[in-house]
Parts: C-alpha cells; structure tokens; sequence
C-alpha cells in the first residue's frame, strides 16, 4: 500500500504548504509521524497523505473486526453457559491466572448490578483471543470450543491467526500505522474465521466491508478518512 510511483508520490489533494506541513507535525507529534517519514522517505507531505491512507484503511477494517469480536464472544459465552452456566467465568477450574485477573479487573470497572451480560460485554478481545491458547487445550478446546466451527480447523492455527487479528485491532484503535501489513490477508482471515462460526455473518460482513474496495484503490486517491 506504499506509494512507488512518480505519480503516487506527487499528486495532491490537499494544499500542504510550509506552514499546514509544520502544524500538522505538532499536531500528530514528530514521533508519531516519524513512522510515516521513514515510509515516506522523509518526504513530510507524502508522509502526512501515508498517515491520510492509514487511517482510511483503518476505518474500513472498523466494521469487520468489530463483527468478528462480537460474534466470537457471543459464541463462546453461549457455548461455555451450558454446561458451566452463565457464570462459568467464576469458575476456576476453567480459568487461568491472567484471565481470572481479567474478570476481576472488568467487574471493577462496572456499576453494580454486575449482571452476566455486562461481565462478557467489558471483556476485551485479548481475553476471547486467549482461550484458544496451548494452556486452554484441554479444558477448553477439546472438551467445548471445537464445536463452534464448522468445519473444525486446528486450535493452533486458529489462536495464531486470531492473535494476528488482535494485533491489527490494537494497532488500529491505538492508532497506529498498519500500512506494511499484509492487509488483503488479514480480512481474508476475519473472512475465514466467521465463515465457520457463522456463514450467514460471514457472507453479510463480505457484503457490507469497504476494505477490498480501500485496497484497490490508488493510495494517492485515498483522500477521506
């Protein structure tokens, strides 16, 4: 998604004159542009329209990543309540230290009533992620969480793929630049994963995704957030 050509390079829609050029610099900060400069080159106005892309890319990818989280959440609570009940994160045969530290840190953050429905809703994604870790095989895994996907695919694979997905959310809600990431891979791995959760949500979240179409298109074009 980086720019190459003469054309990429030159062609502006913005007027970023001296003055625009050093303001925007204090206002995004010199360290966080230094990203966008060493992609750019040390061109500063390329690097602001870098920082323009970046951001674009990034909002396109809100929808799908939020529909993923969502989705897996809901279905882990769902098939977890069963046969732990709606609290079965209290339990501490299923979880572990970090995780167990997790809840305790969300149900501090809400005002009572501390209902089953807030607890899940507070947990980040960093939590669903998790439980498809090594640690989670066994009484987690195997016993229930391979029966949210069809067709089954390898836990390894899966938390891997679901860590790559994490990071991408952090970085962008973090605002950080994910232009050197191989992005057309990462949607079509939120793609995958909710096509075996749910192929319904799957094929509504290909349908509504803008991140294709924001790939495609010429980075110099890429002029709105």
């Amino acid at each position: 998604m980086i720019p190459d050509s003469e054309e990429e390079r030159t062609t502006e829609t913005y007027g970023y004159n001296g003055h625009a050029v050093r303001a925007l610099r204090r206002s995004i900060s010199p360290e966080r542009l230094g990203t966008y400069l060493r992609l750019a080159s040390g061109d500063r106005r390329r690097a602001l329209h870098l920082y323009v892309s970046n951001a674009a890319i990034g909002s396109a990818f809100h929808g799908p990543l939020q529909t993923l989280e969502v989705s897996l959440r809901n279905a882990v609570n769902d098939t977890l309540a069963l046969p732990h009940g709606e609290l079965w994160f209290d339990n501490t045969d299923l979880l572990k230290g970090n995780e167990s530290e997790s809840i305790s840190r969300a149900k501090a953050k809400i005002r009572r009533p501390l209902t089953p429905g807030r607890i899940v809703a507070e947990l980040n994604f960093g939590f669903w992620v998790a439980l498809f870790a090594r640690r989670y095989e066994d009484p987690l895994w195997y016993r229930e969480l391979h029966k949210l996907f069809r067709p089954t695919p390898k836990r390894i694979v899966l938390h891997d793929q679901l860590n790559r997905l994490r990071t991408l959310r952090n970085r962008i809600a973090h605002h950080e630049p994910i232009l050197q990431r191989d992005l057309r891979v990462d949607h079509e791995k939120i793609l995958w994963i909710l096509e075996m959760l749910s192929p319904e949500t799957a094929a509504w979240v290909a349908h509504h995704s803008r991140v294709v179409e924001v790939l495609e298109t010429k980075p110099h074009l890429l002029t709105r957030f």
